[in-house]
């Protein structure tokens, strides 16, 4: 795979979970510095192996874990028992490459056997017929809108699929979100070397000015940035943009919280020749090179507390890791929060990053709202140590879903 393009960042577990050997996939992003130069060549598939094809059944566990789990680990279970803050009225935007031609009735699969209600789900290709990548973007595809899904049950999704795994194919589809108004929160769990782009610049100038979040995976490579030897990748990169690191996720055989701890493979550090921004600044988080820092914030990734994930065209039942499942779940999340401001009549978040590190986490993590609303996995390391507070592993950390769903939905300044 050329520097150039864009991977899915997704991993499946590195060992075996119960009876089931998961293949290791290789690192999915090969970053290197300079500008991105819009590729159509063929990328790298990950190999892997699905529980169907094994012959057993989906178990809940604490490496396998179902959509019962994970809400009840971050506190789910009241914010989505509300038509008014569980995404109803409100729509997730998913970008991916190729795509999964079998989307519909995957999600329809994952949903039954999860006990999910069914969702609006409308498939754009404005670009024409896309590629097709069952054992890559297409499991990437299933799994950002099954656990999107999972986090706002009462949202639509519009799953905007680019032609080609190209730079700018996949800026296309941004583009074509924000010019159709398709929804308030875009992820997007992919990866392309080079420093933030003039076009994500722009684009990324366009959500804010329409009230729309930009989420994007944070890489499952680890650190990068000034002082590693991987260069940061982009929209990873990007100011103003939502990046989501990647945590191991600890939690009893109900899903109750135990602790989080950051993933080897989270992709975070700082980004050469961009500024630190001064909500960053005034949050006094830990960056001595005074550069735009990242991760902003994060959630599971680990593959070895992976999730669930059904796509039938690359063999069924996956578990499936990576800053992937992490994206999509923040998205979903947000949703959940612009449902509950629209009951308010409040505007959508937009660019939500200031406020989340100057009035939810405030000086060196001072905020009263910090402990209350966002678990911080102080272990772990990604080739940067995680610690109290911000760090370039984990970022702000992950959510306490109700109760930074409250602060963010009923707040006129986020």
């Amino acid at each position: 795979m050329g520097p150039s393009q864009p991977t899915p960042e997704r991993r499946l577990p590195r060992t075996a979970v119960a009876l089931l050997a998961v293949a290791v996939v290789a690192a999915l992003v090969v970053p290197s510095a300079g500008a991105i130069t819009p590729a159509v060549g063929a990328y790298a598939h990950p190999d892997l192996i699905s529980a169907q094809a094994r012959g057993l059944a989906v178990t809940c566990s604490t490496a396998a874990l179902c959509p019962s789990m994970v809400r009840q680990a971050y506190g789910f279970s009241s914010l989505l028992s509300n038509a008014s803050t569980n995404g109803t009225g409100q729509t997730v935007v998913i970008i991916d490459a190729c795509g999964d031609s079998g989307i519909a009735s995957d999600l329809k699969t994952f949903d039954s056997t999860f006990g999910l209600p069914s969702v609006n789900l409308t498939v754009y290709t404005p670009q024409g017929k896309p590629c097709s990548d069952p054992f890559g973007w297409g499991i990437e595809t299933a799994l950002d809108v099954e656990w999107a899904h999972v986090i706002a049950p009462g949202a639509s999704i519009a799953l905007v699929e680019a032609r080609t795994a190209s730079t700018a194919n996949l800026f296309g589809a941004w583009n074509y979100s924000l010019s159709h108004h398709l929804g308030n929160q875009i992820s997007n769990s992919w990866g392309g070397s080079g420093g933030c782009s003039s076009s994500a610049r722009h684009l990324l100038s366009t959500a804010t000015s329409q009230h729309v979040t930009l989420l994007a995976s944070s890489g499952d490579s680890g650190a990068w940035g000034s002082g590693q030897t991987l260069a940061a990748q982009q929209p990873a990169d990007c100011p103003t943009i939502v990046t989501v690191g990647g945590t191991s996720l600890h939690v009893n055989a109900l899903g109750g919280y135990i602790n989080e701890t950051a993933w080897s493979g989270s992709g975070g550090g700082y980004v050469p020749k961009t500024k630190e921004p001064r909500y960053q600044s005034t949050a006094k988080i830990a960056d001595s090179y005074s550069e735009l820092a990242k991760p902003d914030v994060a959630a599971v990734a680990d593959p070895n507390t992976g999730v669930w994930v059904y796509e039938a065209a690359g063999g069924g039942w996956y578990i499936v890791g990576g800053t992937s499942v992490a994206c999509p779940i923040w998205a979903g999340f947000l949703a959940d929060v612009n449902a509950w401001r629209a009951s308010g009549s409040l505007t959508a978040l937009g660019n939500v990053d200031p406020f989340l590190y100057t009035t939810v986490y405030g000086a060196s993590g001072s905020s009263a709202h910090y402990a209350k609303t966002m678990n911080d996995p102080i272990y772990g390391s990604n080739g940067w140590s995680a610690g109290t507070g911000w760090d370039p592993a984990t970022g702000l950390g992950s959510f306490q879903a109700y109760a930074l769903a409250a602060l963010l939905g009923t707040s006129p300044a986020a």
